[in-house]
């Protein structure tokens, strides 16, 4: 009898465990049918799967078929029939608290949050752990903004609250401190939510160019909900991963020797000792002269060879260099390889340096984190690959065959590729339109289609965060959509138009006499008057003088003032430049006691109208700017006449009235 009782228990568990893989095998035949995009064979399999399913078995059929109505169909009715089932037929169900998970998302995108809201605390009180916890809890936070009592505006039955208005506020509080800037953002709320509900009444949600908007975009949330979740968040990095990091690889950490310097390089020793004297009576003016005399390529930034290491420079110089101290001015050296012989201005050695594991353990952290991250990646992308079908025509490419590769039978064509190239940015198209290109390319497609097909079976579209941003997105869509069709494609400016306003408003187009000037400005008349010798006796260069000496705002630019008419420096200053020749370097022009400037003319632009070709683009900027609001406005005030608006903000109190619940 006992074995009699042991058998059947034996088979009764084998049946149950066939009959499980058994539905996990239709399930992917299923999952099969979503990655074609046949939905409806899907839908057809799960019905025609469930009335022959047992009672246990049509569970994970009806969560799936009720899955494929919310998510692939967007039949909400027939998906919360089937949620409602499951809770009926299974109360004791374990993970029903996912069902409940599933209803509240449904309820939120019908717009009932209230329901929604009830749905994500029982997840969140009624069950022990539930997979979608977390999830709840923050979607539980989202409703509650929907709910909140004190509304500050109504459109039908839709509420914008106190909440909302409020966080909107704080996204740049400086731009709404008087209560009109409140009300225009009111007004703004309202008009999104009004233009939200016209793209709707005109079934743009339906139109395939929306369609493949959405479906990239939740195709994008869910592989980045992924990889933060099950890639980033599970990399921990402790203590002794990095110390022994460190360890390992202490010469990644040593700085060596090096130097900063400048040079001017000169083609005969008498012009190298020439100047060589001059920068030891005043090294301050080695950048004026470098501009001036060197010939290198180092000339334009004042012969600046920055930080270097050993090796970058020819021995004979870096020998010199490495031996001198700080701030030691060198005499000529003759170098080959330079052709000519260089003065060099040491101006810092570093010594080598073993940087602290307290100084680089955040760098060794970032180090090992990429590496787990990009070794974690690359291990659950070659599973997601080995769990499909994938048959790839190693020909295909360079023989130019339409099917390129099979993924679970689905095939990826030459067109798939094209398409693909064709959304890489122009400068860097042209490397992936060779075969070697294109196989990368055929590569990068499998990998997404494959993580695609794995995070539709994990339904990772049910996360939160992947829904909230989804549903955000719609909403900005439809809005974009439809601001686009009503107005900005109806906006039309000929040139006519244009000349018209460019013809009327010519006055504002003349532009007065202009110039260019240069200033170096010293605190110090003496000093002013010996840089003015530098630029008329010596013949040094301007710029380089007012980077050295100048303490105006304009020394990083070599004092350049940049065009100016009159009226718009200080009569000083402009009582010499404006009587100055192109090329005409001022003499010292007092500003007051601590304020002594020099003046060098640049260039002069004569008095001018502007010309049609000139202004064309910005009168037709600001014509369509016009146009875009006279017909939004007309847009807008026609949608809102459609719904009930009631706004709730009033000035005494800043705090809106609170309606009636209905």
């Amino acid at each position: 009898m006992q074995k009699i009782i042991t058998t059947t228990i034996f088979i009764a568990l084998l049946c149950s465990f066939l009959s499980a893989n058994n539905t996990k095998n239709q399930l992917d035949e299923v999952y099969n049918f979503y990655f074609q995009g046949n939905y409806h064979a899907a839908e057809k399999t799960l019905q025609n799967l469930i009335p022959n399913a047992n009672l246990k078995n049509q569970y994970p059929l009806l969560i799936e078929l009720g899955d494929l109505y919310f998510d692939k169909l967007n039949e909400l009715n027939k998906a919360e029939s089937i949620y409602q089932l499951i809770i009926k037929l299974y109360p004791k169900e374990k993970t029903l608290a996912d069902i409940y998970y599933r209803l509240g998302l449904l309820y939120e995108k019908q717009e009932k949050f209230l329901s929604a809201a009830q749905m994500y605390e029982i997840v969140a009180t009624k069950y022990r752990n539930p997979y979608y916890l977390n999830d709840a809890l923050d979607a539980i936070e989202r409703c509650f903004k929907k709910n909140y009592q004190e509304r500050v505006a109504l459109i039908d039955s839709y509420p914008i609250t106190r909440i909302e208005f409020e966080d909107r506020i704080a996204m740049a509080p400086g731009l709404y401190e008087t209560f009109a800037s409140k009300q225009q953002l009111l007004e703004e709320m309202i008009n999104d939510r009004v233009m939200y509900l016209e793209a709707l009444r005109q079934s743009l949600n339906l139109m395939p160019d929306f369609l493949e908007r959405t479906t990239d975009t939740r195709k994008n949330s869910m592989f980045q909900n992924w990889y933060q979740q099950e890639i980033v968040n599970k990399v921990k990095i402790t203590e002794s991963d990095k110390k022994k990091y460190y360890a390992k690889n202490k010469k990644d950490f040593i700085i060596p020797e090096q130097a900063s310097a400048k040079e001017i390089l000169v083609l005969t020793k008498e012009e190298a000792d020439s100047i060589y004297q001059i920068l030891k009576d005043n090294s301050a003016v080695f950048e004026s002269l470098a501009q001036a005399k060197s010939v290198s390529p180092t000339k334009k930034e004042g012969g600046n060879l920055g930080l270097f290491r050993r090796g970058t420079y020819p021995e004979e110089i870096e020998n010199a260099i490495f031996k001198a101290k700080n701030n030691t001015l060198l005499a000529p050296i003759y170098s080959q390889a330079k052709g000519g012989y260089v003065i060099i201005k040491v101006e810092e050695i570093r010594p080598k340096q073993e940087r602290k594991y307290k100084d680089v353990a955040a760098e060794i952290e970032h180090r090992l984190r990429a590496q787990i991250i990009d070794e974690t990646f690359k291990k659950k992308t070659d599973a997601f690959r080995k769990a499909c079908q994938i048959t790839i025509n190693e020909q295909a490419i360079s023989q130019n065959l339409d099917t390129i590769a099979l993924i679970n039978n689905q095939p990826i064509t030459q067109q798939d590729i094209n398409q693909y190239i064709s959304r890489i940015p122009p400068f860097y198209r042209s490397e992936f339109e060779s075969p070697e290109g294109k196989r990368r390319i055929l590569d990068q497609i499998i990998l997404e289609k494959t993580w695609l097909f794995q995070l539709e079976k994990d339904k990772y579209y049910l996360k939160n965060a992947v829904f909230a941003q989804v549903q955000e997105n719609k909403r900005g869509n439809l809005i974009s959509m439809i601001r686009k069709n009503e107005v900005s494609d109806k906006v039309f400016i000929s040139d006519d138009d244009a000349m018209k306003v460019y013809k009327q408003n010519l006055s504002e187009y003349k532009v007065p006499k202009q110039i260019r000037t240069r200033e170096i400005t010293v605190n110090s008349e003496s000093l002013a008057q010996a840089i003015y010798k530098m630029l008329i006796k010596d013949k040094l260069p301007f710029d380089s003088l007012a980077r050295t000496y100048s303490i105006a705002p304009t020394k990083r630019t070599g004092g350049d003032m940049g065009f100016y008419s009159a009226g718009n420096k200080i009569k000083e200053i402009e009582d010499v430049a404006f009587k100055l020749k192109v090329g005409e370097i001022s003499k010292v022009i007092k500003q007051n006691d601590t304020t002594y400037t020099i003046i060098k003319l640049e260039e002069v632009k004569a008095p001018y109208t502007k010309s049609f070709d000139e202004v064309k683009a910005s009168i037709i900027r600001k014509l369509r700017i016009d146009k875009d609001k006279e017909l939004f406005d007309r847009f807008i005030n026609e949608a809102k006449s459609r719904y009930q608006i009631q706004r709730f903000l009033t000035e005494e109190t800043e705090t809106p009235e609170t309606p009636q619940e209905k």
